[in-house]
């Protein structure tokens, strides 16, 4: 193992590698293959992280759940630079 990343294990048991730096929090789990979310209890934050080049599940940004006016709001906030050629695919309503 690289002395700069570790592997954490995840709420079912898999184990991913992040940054030596990665601090985890209440429920980390694996979206996918390249996608990972740890959940925040106290903040209300889902920290998510996309795997790099080099297999390791870097932060790309957070998402935040918040009640506003009877409904709940969902922002995304990026750490990575922005590239408008290059944005993630979001899941669209079922219209059934």
């Amino acid at each position: 193992m690289r002395k700069d990343t570790q592997i954490v294990e995840t709420a079912v048991g898999t184990w991913l590698r992040f940054p030596g730096s990665f601090k985890k929090h209440q429920c980390l789990v694996e979206l996918s293959d390249q996608l990972s979310l740890d959940i925040n209890l106290k903040s209300g934050l889902v920290h998510v992280h996309q795997k790099d080049g080099n297999d390791v599940f870097q932060h790309v940004g957070d998402l935040c759940l918040a009640p506003v006016g009877g409904q709940l709001q969902l922002s995304f906030v990026s750490t990575q630079p922005q590239d408008p050629r290059k944005e993630l695919p979001l899941a669209q309503p079922d219209a059934s």
